[in-house]
């Protein structure tokens, strides 16, 4: 029908912009997010045996570890074959967002028995703007979502495997210690789906399978920690809450793509009168997806927060596709309105034009780092300080993670501030844009108010000041 080959097009489109802007990103040598330096230098560090969760920041370096081990573990060896760079865990992150379509068509093909509705399923989540915006990142998050996804595709596919309940409970803690957030959607739409497909008792196995390894390893990551491990991924996460902040980016959400949410609604809400069978797995992924996603209100989050939600969103279309698909007039409606949708959103999404931005910033970054390498000494940094260990350099002091635990009454910065009164930095970059005053989530004011004294501007490089001591003193 040609509607269905309408939506069909838009999303083969939207998929080749998702590759050409992936590709040029995981070129890009330089920084693309603030997160990205934090994790280059542990992958570096897994690189030397060097610990990730210390207890005790009363000492520099003044740094933690927002998450559990998987993802710089696993590109710890090509960090020690290549050297410090962005690629590789881009292009992991970027192979990881492909998986997951596959996954997510796999899982309808197998809910629906509709292959155009699974094709079209994974498809689509390619074109929800915060994965494809973060689909290339060196962050956990693709990682982690196309492990769980795989967990959830193996219960689907195979529900009375043998083997199916520990392997799938090895994805799904797998995912969890890649990014602790996924310990809701995806175990608990795979549970709920077994516990219909074969047996409640299958099902409490896999929680309890689950749960165990995920405590086990838990239990001994604190112990060999010595209480550092939940001190980095729970205590330093901790930050405060702004529901304003919930509210506009699920706003900004809902105006990029109306119609595709719209759609996703009803599905939720009318498939279960209907009993479509696909709304047994569907509607617990989404609610977990929902669960997790209220978290992004906490202060310096960021559009990875709703990535499981795009999935639950893609899910949702290829099942109501699949559903309508015998009422050819409904489907194509919906098909036309999810293609009129799609299109709008990968022609202006606001996400693209963040991302090309920060790619013609190529000589800025370039110039910044020839700043570092000629540093005498240590250089602190926040929008730039994935430029450290890109130079060789460990990372000193991770700005917004300490403030927001100086804020918090976790972290005494007097120590730290006092060596910056005595100068002990040789420069420190400063990202600071007039509409959005991010360096004052990334430094207390004391910090700010101590660099103001003791150091002074002494270029501008983009958005960046580069600070140097002042003269005498």
């Amino acid at each position: 029908m040609l509607p269905t080959g309408v939506l069909l097009l838009v999303l083969v489109a939207a998929a080749g912009i998702f590759v050409a802007d992936g590709m040029r990103v995981i070129r890009f040598p330089y920084p693309m997010d603030y997160g990205e330096g934090p994790l280059l230098d542990q992958t570096r560090r897994l690189g030397r045996l060097e610990t990730l969760y210390r207890a005790d920041l009363a000492a520099p370096p003044y740094t933690v570890s927002n998450y559990p081990p998987v993802y710089p573990l696993v590109l710890s060896p090509l960090g020690r074959v290549w050297g410090p760079a962005f690629w590789y865990g881009r292009l992991l992150s970027w192979l990881s967002i492909v998986a997951a379509a596959v996954f997510v068509g796999l899982i309808l093909q197998a809910l629906t028995r509709d292959r155009l509705a699974a094709v079209m399923g994974g498809l689509a989540l390619l074109t929800f703007p915060p994965v494809a915006y973060w689909s290339s990142l060196y962050r956990v998050d693709a990682l982690a979502l196309a492990l769980s996804l795989g967990g959830v595709c193996l219960v689907v596919r195979r529900p009375a495997g043998r083997l199916t309940v520990p392997a799938a409970a090895l994805l799904l803690v797998a995912a969890i210690y890649t990014r602790q957030s996924y310990g809701v959607a995806a175990p608990l739409a795979a549970c709920v789906w077994l516990g219909q497909a074969t047996s409640w008792r299958r099902a409490l196995a896999l929680a309890a399978l689950t749960g165990g390894l995920g405590a086990g390893l838990f239990l001994a990551l604190e112990v060999a920690t010595g209480g550092g491990f939940s001190f980095n991924i729970v205590s330093a996460n901790l930050n405060a809450y702004q529901a304003g902040s919930l509210a506009q980016y699920l706003t900004d959400v809902w105006a990029l793509m109306p119609l595709a949410l719209a759609v996703v609604a009803a599905f939720l809400v009318l498939a279960p009168w209907f009993r479509v069978p696909s709304w047994g797995l569907v509607a617990p992924y989404v609610l977990g997806a929902v669960v997790s996603g209220l978290t992004i209100g906490k202060v310096g989050s960021n559009v990875n927060y709703l990535i499981e939600l795009g999935a639950g969103v893609s899910l949702s279309i290829g099942a109501v596709l699949a559903w309508q698909r015998p009422r050819r007039a409904v489907q194509a409606a919906i098909a036309l309105l999810l293609a009129l949708d799609l299109a709008l959103v990968v022609l202006v999404s606001p996400y693209r034009t963040v991302t090309h931005v920060r790619l013609r910033q190529g000589e800025e970054a370039r110039h910044l780092l020839d700043v570092i390498h000629r540093a005498p000494g240590i250089v602190l940094a926040d929008e730039d300080m994935g430029l450290l260990p890109l130079d060789g350099r460990p990372i000193f002091f991770q700005p917004f993670e300490m403030t927001q635990l100086a804020r918090a009454g976790r972290w005494d910065q007097r120590a730290f501030v006092a060596e910056i009164e005595r100068q002990a930095f040789a420069a420190v970059l400063i990202y600071r844009i007039p509409e959005a005053p991010l360096h004052r989530q990334r430094w207390t004011d004391e910090m700010l108010e101590a660099i103001e004294r003791r150091y002074v501007v002494e270029e501008r490089v983009g958005p960046t000041e580069v600070y140097r001591p002042r003269p005498g003193g």
